[in-house]
């Protein structure tokens, strides 16, 4: 569609010959003699440049300006005069005009002026579309929560994210989520527009943390060459994320500690302090409580952070996420891979449900993702799944699962109540494969001879 421009002079050879020219550079054009004429064609959100004479017959076009901008904030406006003046030309400006030329003007001058301020225009509405879609994929808008517990956490996120600079301690199992929750308090919070800096605190040996955090002066070792900016300040303004926070040395939290209470750093190798405004997140898998007293971490940083404590709940306690994060990760998934997953069958959601999950959600995101990318199916079935999830038990879990309904009595034999165990496991696999022997066989981990043969033994309908 093209852009609306609105010409208002009360010149008709102006007029005409601007409106020729932009006509014929594929823009629609409505011209107006009088501020009176303009004002009857003028409606917010009709046009998105408007060029406006100073003097017109009936009013001042900086009246005109301000009444135009008052109404449509983003309106672009090009003043034209043949009276200009220092004054007017800040006036104008002041008050939100794009630009300000002199009359007489070549109609080459104009398009130029036209054309640059329209790419701009379309450049921040593609900039404010992306930031919005950013915002989007980290902030609340992406947390996928039905679980009452987890639901309490985001609305403690959203509270928390709108005072910009308390600091926050984030502890949850691995994979329970713990960075997105970070991202969503930055996304939420009046710091949106400035920089998230994260780092995970466990990948980095302690010697070389703290020139990662806090940067370094040439010539502070023998390898710093020049002056590097530390973390700290590269998120001047923003939040800084300390990932897996319980692995700082205590050397180092002392320094952070410093950072909290006093807002500034000393880059190492440096004299001068340089202060900072950031806002501090940090996250841990571990128990800073019982570190504390074990003195591995301090006290006096342990309260400085804990000021807020989200605790995420890890996912086999949110059964009601299981299925909401499961198919907004199949959404996600067929867009990235150009897939077209439309969720699980009953007996598939059933198994992702017993399962333990205990690498949390990172583990059921990659569980989806791997499916999509190795089979070629519209819907998510049991023989889709890993083995583990088959299994109804983790991997690296031990002990034979047996199910509640078989009590080991006084007396019992040991053969019947193994039969029960049999019975019961390939009746449960039978029913989750739909009766189909040769699905219920992979489940089971067996070969269909020795399937067919336990089913007849046991007296199984099938």
């Amino acid at each position: 569609m093209a852009d609306r421009i609105l010409i208002v002079d009360d010149e008709a050879l102006i007029r005409k010959s601007l409106g020729q020219m932009l006509g014929h550079k594929g823009y629609d054009v409505v011209t107006a003699a009088s501020a009176a004429e303009a004002r009857k064609v003028f409606a917010p959100g009709e046009f998105a440049l408007a060029l406006l004479d100073l003097r017109l017959p009936d009013a001042s076009g900086i009246d005109l300006l301000r009444e135009f901008k008052g109404a449509q904030p983003d309106l672009l406006v090009i003043m034209m005069t043949a009276y200009g003046s220092v004054e007017t030309a800040v006036e104008a400006m002041r008050l939100g005009a794009y630009d300000y030329v002199n009359k007489p003007f070549k109609s080459r001058e104009i398009e130029v002026i036209v054309r640059l301020a329209l790419e701009a225009r379309h450049l921040k509405r593609e900039v404010k579309e992306l930031r919005e879609e950013a915002l989007g994929a980290t902030g609340l808008g992406n947390l996928v929560a039905r679980d009452p517990a987890m639901l309490r956490v985001l609305d403690m996120v959203r509270k928390v994210a709108q005072n910009p600079d308390v600091t926050v301690l984030i502890q949850g199992e691995s994979g329970t989520g713990k960075e997105m929750i970070a991202r969503a308090i930055h996304a939420e919070s009046p710091r949106a527009d400035e920089p998230f800096v994260g780092i995970n605190c466990a990948a980095i040996p302690g010697n070389l943390l703290e020139s990662e955090l806090f940067g370094y002066e040439k010539g502070a070792f023998t390898d710093a060459k020049a002056r590097k900016i530390g973390l700290i300040e590269r998120a001047q303004g923003g939040t800084l994320f300390l990932d897996e926070i319980g692995d700082m040395d205590v050397g180092l939290q002392a320094k952070l500690l410093r950072v909290l209470e006093e807002r500034k750093i000393r880059r190492v190798g440096g004299l001068d302090e340089v202060a900072v405004d950031v806002r501090i997140l940090a996250a841990t898998n571990q128990d800073l409580e019982e570190k504390r007293r074990n003195g591995a971490f301090r006290e006096d940083l342990y309260y400085r952070l804990k000021i807020i404590h989200i605790d995420i709940p890890p996912l086999r306690d949110r059964k009601a996420d299981i299925l909401p994060l499961a198919l907004h990760f199949i959404q996600d998934a067929n867009r990235r891979f150009h897939k077209n997953v439309q969720g699980f069958s009953p007996q598939a959601e059933e198994l992702l449900l017993a399962y333990r999950w205990p690498g949390n959600v990172r583990e059921l995101k990659n569980t989806i993702e791997r499916i999509l990318i190795l089979e070629d199916t519209d819907w998510i079935r049991p023989e889709h799944l890993p083995p583990e999830i088959l299994r109804g038990r983790p991997p690296e879990e031990g002990g034979v699962w047996i199910p509640q309904e078989v009590e080991i009595l006084r007396g019992i034999s040991y053969d019947r109540v193994m039969d029960d165990v049999a019975r019961y496991l390939i009746g449960e696999a039978l029913r989750l494969a739909g009766g189909n022997k040769a699905q219920a066989a992979r489940l089971l981990d067996m070969d269909r001879g020795t399937l067919r043969y336990q089913i007849k033994r046991l007296g199984i309908e099938a």
